[in-house]
């Protein structure tokens, strides 16, 4: 089973380099936003993305999806401070089940989530349960290269199992990014689930 993440880690999390290593204008772009939406930071941790995603969904609403309390505990201390354009919900997880309806979503975002759960099929179900026929999944994880941050390349997946994971969820690849591309140091997949 993979590692869940740490949360006395989650100062990295808020390490504000990540948003220059990996801009959020550019998941807004893949997520193909024109603010109604309903999203979800599946695995937002402490709401790094989830608010400047936020901030592209007046209209619309982002659902920040987190297994540990604590981290979502920050992210709604951030909320009060400072809300952002669009409606931000924290909804905690619990045993691999979100308490949201089938096809809550019409976009989920996963940053540097699926090494967590890719041997996980209760986890990836749950996934494509919240995502709406036709809705997208844009997938972000770190990539097994040379790089100053991140995870050790023996935790991080390589492309083929990344493609295998999208595959065994029913979804169907609409496009690929390499290093340099979206992120300094990540790939992106972004996939659609079938309109039926």
């Amino acid at each position: 089973m993979a590692e869940k993440f740490d949360a006395s880690h989650a100062s990295k999390l808020e390490n504000p380099a990540r948003l220059v290593e990996l801009p959020p204008a550019k998941l807004v772009q893949l997520l193909r936003l024109t603010g109604a939406e309903t999203v979800i930071d599946f695995g937002a941790g402490t709401g790094m993305y989830s608010l400047p995603i936020a901030e592209s969904l007046p209209d619309g609403t982002l659902f920040a999806v987190d297994e540990q309390q604590a981290l979502l505990d920050r992210l709604r201390q951030k909320l009060r401070e400072r809300p952002p354009a669009g409606h931000v919900e924290p909804v905690l997880s619990l045993d691999d089940h979100v308490p949201l309806p089938d096809g809550a979503a019409d976009r989920i975002l996963m940053i540097n989530v699926l090494h967590h759960i890719y041997d996980e099929p209760v986890a990836l179900a749950e996934v494509t349960r919240l995502l709406a026929p036709g809705g997208l999944l844009v997938l972000v994880e770190f990539a097994r290269m040379e790089r100053p941050v991140g995870p050790p390349n023996d935790h991080v997946l390589a492309a083929e199992e990344l493609h295998a994971a999208i595959e065994g969820m029913g979804l169907t690849e609409l496009a690929a990014y390499e290093p340099g591309e979206i992120g300094l140091y990540h790939v992106a997949i972004v996939a659609q689930k079938p309109a039926s």
